[in-house]
Protein backbone atom coordinates (compact mmCIF):
# COMPACT_ATOMS: atom_id res chain seq x y z
CA UNK A 1 0.00 0.00 0.00
CA UNK A 2 1.39 3.37 -0.99
CA UNK A 3 1.22 6.17 1.56
CA UNK A 4 1.04 9.80 0.50
CA UNK A 5 3.02 10.82 3.64
CA UNK A 6 0.14 12.75 5.24
CA UNK A 7 -1.17 11.85 8.66
CA UNK A 8 -4.41 13.17 10.23
CA UNK A 9 -5.46 13.51 13.85
CA UNK A 10 -7.11 10.57 15.53
CA UNK A 11 -10.42 11.05 17.34
CA UNK A 12 -8.72 10.72 20.73
CA UNK A 13 -6.16 13.37 19.83
CA UNK A 14 -8.92 15.74 18.76
CA UNK A 15 -10.80 15.17 22.00
CA UNK A 16 -7.66 15.87 24.03
CA UNK A 17 -7.05 19.11 22.13
CA UNK A 18 -10.66 20.20 22.65
CA UNK A 19 -10.47 19.38 26.35
CA UNK A 20 -7.28 21.42 26.77
CA UNK A 21 -8.82 24.34 24.86
CA UNK A 22 -11.92 24.18 27.05
CA UNK A 23 -9.79 24.19 30.19
CA UNK A 24 -7.78 27.17 28.98
CA UNK A 25 -10.94 29.08 28.06
CA UNK A 26 -12.32 28.36 31.53
CA UNK A 27 -9.16 29.70 33.15
CA UNK A 28 -9.25 32.84 31.01
CA UNK A 29 -12.96 33.33 31.71
CA UNK A 30 -12.39 32.96 35.43
CA UNK A 31 -9.55 35.48 35.34
CA UNK A 32 -11.84 37.95 33.59
CA UNK A 33 -13.92 38.05 36.73
CA UNK A 34 -11.09 40.07 38.18
CA UNK A 35 -8.95 39.46 41.22
CA UNK A 36 -12.01 39.65 43.47
CA UNK A 37 -13.70 36.66 41.87
CA UNK A 38 -10.55 34.56 41.97
CA UNK A 39 -9.86 35.49 45.59
CA UNK A 40 -13.41 34.64 46.62
CA UNK A 41 -13.18 31.22 45.00
CA UNK A 42 -9.83 30.47 46.61
CA UNK A 43 -11.08 31.54 50.04
CA UNK A 44 -14.21 29.41 49.65
CA UNK A 45 -12.08 26.34 48.90
CA UNK A 46 -9.82 27.03 51.87
CA UNK A 47 -12.81 27.29 54.21
CA UNK A 48 -14.21 24.00 52.93
CA UNK A 49 -10.90 22.38 53.86
CA UNK A 50 -11.05 23.87 57.36
CA UNK A 51 -14.67 22.70 57.82
CA UNK A 52 -13.82 19.13 56.81
CA UNK A 53 -10.80 19.12 59.10
CA UNK A 54 -12.76 20.43 62.09
CA UNK A 55 -15.54 17.89 61.62
CA UNK A 56 -13.00 15.07 61.35
CA UNK A 57 -11.23 16.20 64.53
CA UNK A 58 -14.51 16.31 66.48
CA UNK A 59 -15.70 12.91 65.27
CA UNK A 60 -12.34 11.16 65.76
CA UNK A 61 -11.45 12.63 69.17
CA UNK A 62 -14.91 13.01 70.72
CA UNK A 63 -14.05 16.59 71.68
CA UNK A 64 -16.14 19.69 71.14
CA UNK A 65 -14.40 21.47 68.27
CA UNK A 66 -14.76 25.07 67.19
CA UNK A 67 -13.67 27.09 64.19
CA UNK A 68 -12.92 30.53 65.54
CA UNK A 69 -13.58 33.60 63.38
CA UNK A 70 -11.96 36.83 64.51
CA UNK A 71 -14.61 39.44 65.32
CA UNK A 72 -12.46 41.85 67.27
CA UNK A 73 -12.86 45.44 65.98
CA UNK A 74 -9.43 46.31 67.44
CA UNK A 75 -7.73 43.86 65.07
CA UNK A 76 -8.02 45.51 61.65
CA UNK A 77 -5.89 42.95 59.78
CA UNK A 78 -7.85 39.92 61.02
CA UNK A 79 -11.34 41.34 61.50
CA UNK A 80 -13.72 38.76 59.96
CA UNK A 81 -10.79 37.33 57.95
CA UNK A 82 -9.02 35.00 60.39
CA UNK A 83 -9.85 31.34 61.19
CA UNK A 84 -8.46 28.90 63.73
CA UNK A 85 -9.48 25.42 64.95
CA UNK A 86 -9.60 24.67 68.68
CA UNK A 87 -10.87 21.80 70.82
CA UNK A 88 -12.28 21.88 74.34
CA UNK A 89 -9.78 20.94 77.06
CA UNK A 90 -11.49 18.17 79.03
CA UNK A 91 -9.39 18.89 82.11
CA UNK A 92 -10.06 22.64 82.31
CA UNK A 93 -13.50 24.06 81.63
CA UNK A 94 -12.19 27.44 80.47
CA UNK A 95 -9.33 26.20 78.28
CA UNK A 96 -9.13 25.39 74.55
CA UNK A 97 -6.36 23.58 72.65
CA UNK A 98 -5.28 24.94 69.27
CA UNK A 99 -5.47 22.18 66.65
CA UNK A 100 -4.72 24.20 63.54
CA UNK A 101 -2.70 27.37 63.32
CA UNK A 102 -4.77 30.28 62.12
CA UNK A 103 -5.13 31.35 58.51
CA UNK A 104 -6.41 34.51 56.86
CA UNK A 105 -8.83 34.61 53.97
CA UNK A 106 -7.41 35.78 50.67
CA UNK A 107 -6.66 39.45 50.18
CA UNK A 108 -9.75 41.63 50.19
CA UNK A 109 -12.12 38.81 51.23
CA UNK A 110 -14.13 38.98 54.45
CA UNK A 111 -16.90 37.06 56.14
CA UNK A 112 -20.10 39.12 56.02
CA UNK A 113 -21.09 39.71 59.67
CA UNK A 114 -24.63 39.08 60.83
CA UNK A 115 -24.52 42.32 62.79
CA UNK A 116 -25.17 45.14 60.30
CA UNK A 117 -23.69 47.79 62.58
CA UNK A 118 -20.09 46.59 62.13
CA UNK A 119 -20.03 46.83 58.33
CA UNK A 120 -21.43 49.02 55.59
CA UNK A 121 -23.33 47.10 52.91
CA UNK A 122 -24.05 48.42 49.44
CA UNK A 123 -27.55 49.35 48.37
CA UNK A 124 -29.35 46.29 47.04
CA UNK A 125 -27.52 43.88 49.36
CA UNK A 126 -29.23 40.49 49.32
CA UNK A 127 -31.43 39.93 52.34
CA UNK A 128 -29.90 36.64 53.49
CA UNK A 129 -26.29 37.32 52.48
CA UNK A 130 -24.72 37.24 55.95
CA UNK A 131 -23.17 34.63 58.24
CA UNK A 132 -25.13 32.55 60.75
CA UNK A 133 -22.82 31.29 63.50
CA UNK A 134 -23.20 28.51 66.07
CA UNK A 135 -23.28 30.90 69.00
CA UNK A 136 -25.81 33.58 69.83
CA UNK A 137 -25.13 36.60 67.63
CA UNK A 138 -25.29 38.94 70.61
CA UNK A 139 -22.93 36.87 72.75
CA UNK A 140 -19.18 37.25 72.19
CA UNK A 141 -16.72 34.40 72.72
CA UNK A 142 -13.61 36.02 74.22
CA UNK A 143 -10.28 34.22 74.53
CA UNK A 144 -6.79 35.17 75.64
CA UNK A 145 -3.87 35.21 73.23
CA UNK A 146 -2.42 31.82 72.34
CA UNK A 147 0.18 30.53 74.81
CA UNK A 148 1.83 27.13 74.47
CA UNK A 149 -0.87 25.96 72.09
CA UNK A 150 -3.77 26.99 74.31
CA UNK A 151 -6.29 29.80 74.72
CA UNK A 152 -8.37 30.52 77.82
CA UNK A 153 -11.82 32.05 78.13
CA UNK A 154 -11.59 35.51 79.58
CA UNK A 155 -13.47 38.76 80.04
CA UNK A 156 -10.62 40.55 78.28
CA UNK A 157 -8.96 39.30 75.13
CA UNK A 158 -9.76 38.65 71.48
CA UNK A 159 -13.41 38.55 70.42
CA UNK A 160 -14.47 35.62 68.23
CA UNK A 161 -17.53 34.17 66.57
CA UNK A 162 -17.47 30.41 66.02
CA UNK A 163 -18.75 27.36 64.19
CA UNK A 164 -19.06 24.43 66.59
CA UNK A 165 -19.04 20.65 66.09
CA UNK A 166 -20.23 18.49 68.97
CA UNK A 167 -18.54 15.31 70.21
CA UNK A 168 -20.18 13.29 67.41
CA UNK A 169 -19.05 15.67 64.68
CA UNK A 170 -22.46 17.31 64.19
CA UNK A 171 -22.91 21.05 63.91
CA UNK A 172 -24.29 23.01 66.84
CA UNK A 173 -27.07 25.39 65.86
CA UNK A 174 -27.73 28.75 67.58
CA UNK A 175 -31.40 27.86 67.97
CA UNK A 176 -34.38 26.26 66.33
CA UNK A 177 -37.03 27.50 63.97
CA UNK A 178 -40.68 26.47 64.19
CA UNK A 179 -41.14 22.74 64.46
CA UNK A 180 -37.87 22.23 66.32
CA UNK A 181 -35.77 22.08 63.14
CA UNK A 182 -32.18 23.26 63.76
CA UNK A 183 -31.40 26.59 62.12
CA UNK A 184 -28.99 26.13 59.20
CA UNK A 185 -25.56 27.68 59.60
CA UNK A 186 -24.23 29.83 56.80
CA UNK A 187 -20.84 31.28 55.91
CA UNK A 188 -21.01 34.17 53.44
CA UNK A 189 -17.97 35.75 51.81
CA UNK A 190 -17.69 39.01 49.92
CA UNK A 191 -15.05 41.39 48.67
CA UNK A 192 -14.60 44.04 51.31
CA UNK A 193 -12.32 46.95 52.05
CA UNK A 194 -11.48 49.07 55.09
CA UNK A 195 -13.97 51.80 55.89
CA UNK A 196 -11.91 54.47 57.69
CA UNK A 197 -14.76 56.99 57.61
CA UNK A 198 -16.60 55.16 60.39
CA UNK A 199 -15.41 54.03 63.82
CA UNK A 200 -18.04 51.28 64.05
CA UNK A 201 -18.52 50.11 60.43
CA UNK A 202 -15.03 48.68 60.00
CA UNK A 203 -15.62 47.04 56.59
CA UNK A 204 -17.47 48.21 53.50
CA UNK A 205 -19.00 45.82 50.99
CA UNK A 206 -19.57 47.70 47.74
CA UNK A 207 -20.74 45.00 45.31
CA UNK A 208 -23.95 43.08 46.19
CA UNK A 209 -23.34 40.69 43.29
CA UNK A 210 -19.81 39.67 44.18
CA UNK A 211 -20.54 37.24 47.00
CA UNK A 212 -20.36 33.52 47.60
CA UNK A 213 -21.09 31.20 50.49
CA UNK A 214 -21.23 27.77 52.09
CA UNK A 215 -24.36 26.24 53.63
CA UNK A 216 -23.57 23.95 56.57
CA UNK A 217 -25.90 20.99 57.05
CA UNK A 218 -26.21 19.83 60.67
CA UNK A 219 -25.88 16.09 60.02
CA UNK A 220 -24.50 16.15 56.49
CA UNK A 221 -22.00 17.90 54.31
CA UNK A 222 -21.48 21.41 53.04
CA UNK A 223 -23.18 22.98 50.03
CA UNK A 224 -21.35 25.57 47.93
CA UNK A 225 -23.57 28.58 47.19
CA UNK A 226 -23.58 30.91 44.19
CA UNK A 227 -25.04 34.38 43.79
CA UNK A 228 -28.33 32.93 42.53
CA UNK A 229 -28.79 31.07 45.84
CA UNK A 230 -29.24 34.31 47.77
CA UNK A 231 -32.49 36.21 48.00
CA UNK A 232 -32.60 39.45 46.02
Amino acid sequence: MISNGKKGFTLIELLVVLAVMGLMMGIVGFSLLGGGGAELGASQRNILGVLHQARTIAASTGLVTRILINADPKDDDRFFRYLEIVTKDTNKTDSWDIKREGINLNKGVHFVPNNKTVSKRAEGWRTNAFCVWSGNENEDFILTDAFKGKRKESSGGTVFKFIEFDTAGNLTSPGSVSGGIPQPLLLVLANGSPNPGSSSEKIRFDDPNNITGILLRTFGGFAVLEISDFEG
